[in-house]
């Protein structure tokens, strides 16, 4: 037998009105998400339920919840802040914000909750929007202080905030990615601003001297090189050659961040840039004053396997908002091109990454100074 469940109270004039002013800018959903408390919740949820615990829930419940590719959020209070455990089939993330009221999840609450997640926010992004919501407000919310920290998977422990690294300029300009050393040589003698070896391999000795060549090519040259992934023999490299290598800084992945050693880089003082997807992990990574910030996949990308969907320049815009106030460095990244190059500056980046818009060029020269034409057109105007 299957019991129905008990609803979350919720302020369903807000969410309505949410969804209908916001849909346009990032999509909606078109099946209806819904809320429950834990103790009240239906015998046979759905991936479009959201279980509302106060407290931790049981071993039991979590499994039940997880195999139902539902959502658990468990909130606890520690004096004046709400602990929120968001437990969704994208993982588990554990955040912490300056509490409001006396009620975890009141009826404002959980109708920003799920408008996020009807506009497409995954649900540890809609926690996020709905924790930093002002009541009353009429636009999306952009005040970074009032965004949860991230405490799982943390990178910096609660209020030690750790020095920032080497900083870079905000207008790190046409950013070109390619997969070897062969591209940083080409590149270079054309003025790219900003240029990254992403060189994928398992053969150590290959990976050495493709960074080897990048470095050379770029040592005393205008381009800012960045050696994505390979940290260790960046670093290696760098300190080899005395701090004159010709590498700029170091670009890391999410997945690639708890592995690295992040104080190794810092005191190098080499840049460490990062990609993020999202506004959880944005949170995760400011808090370790990263050199600049790289957001998106803003348009499809085929160059490599996303963890989420395309962002859309809806998100894109938001996410400029609210980080660029404390992180003036911002990177636009994921499938843009000379079509759609103007549009990402607009929002007000000074780089966006590119790929096939080079290494697919029929004329590598003409289009690396058609793109970058358009960099000069943005500052003049």
């Amino acid at each position: 037998m299957t019991r129905p469940g008990v609803a979350a109270a919720i302020d369903s004039a807000l969410l309505e009105d949410l969804v209908a002013r916001f849909g346009g800018t990032f999509g909606h959903d078109d099946a209806p998400w819904r809320a429950w408390p834990l103790a009240n919740m239906p015998t046979a949820p759905g991936r479009h339920d959201v279980m509302l615990a106060d407290g931790e829930a049981t071993a039991a419940e979590i499994d039940r919840i997880a195999a139902a590719g539902a959502v658990l959020i468990e909130t606890d209070r520690e004096g004046g802040r709400w602990i929120d455990t968001v437990r969704s089939p994208m993982g588990t993330w554990v955040l912490d914000v300056r509490a409001d009221g006396d009620t975890p999840h009141s009826p404002a609450f959980v109708a920003v909750l799920l408008a996020a997640m009807s506009l497409h926010f995954p649900a540890h992004d809609a926690l996020c929007i709905a924790r930093a919501w002002q009541p009353g407000a009429t636009g999306w919310p952009r005040d970074f202080a009032r965004f949860p920290r991230v405490r799982h998977a943390a990178l910096a422990a609660p209020g030690q905030a750790p020095a920032p690294f080497a900083p870079c300029p905000p207008d790190l300009g046409l950013y070109a990615v390619v997969p070897g050393a062969e591209w940083i040589e080409r590149l270079v003698p054309l003025a790219v601003p900003t240029v990254q070896l992403r060189f994928k391999s398992d053969d150590a000795a290959a990976v050495q001297a493709e960074v080897a060549r990048a470095a050379q090519a770029a040592r005393g040259r205008a381009s800012r090189l960045f050696i994505n992934d390979h940290w260790r023999v960046a670093l290696g490299h760098h300190a080899a050659m005395g701090g004159d290598s010709g590498i700029y800084g170091i670009h890391l992945g999410q997945e690639d961040l708890d592995q690295a050693d992040l104080d190794a880089i810092r005191a190098s003082g080499l840049r460490l840039g990062v990609s993020t997807h999202g506004y959880a992990e944005m949170l995760r990574v400011a808090a370790i004053g990263p050199s600049y910030l790289a957001l998106g996949a803003i348009f499809p990308t085929t160059t490599k396997v996303m963890p989420t969907a395309p962002q859309g320049m809806g998100r894109f815009q938001a996410y400029v908002a609210l980080m660029q106030p404390v992180m003036p460095a911002l990177v636009g990244i994921g499938g843009v091109n000379g079509g759609n190059l103007r549009e990402v500056l607009d929002v007000g980046v000074g780089s966006a990454a590119v790929v096939r818009a080079i290494t697919e060029a029929g004329d590598v020269p003409a289009a690396v100074a058609s793109l970058n034409a358009i960099f000069r057109g943005k500052s003049g105007r």
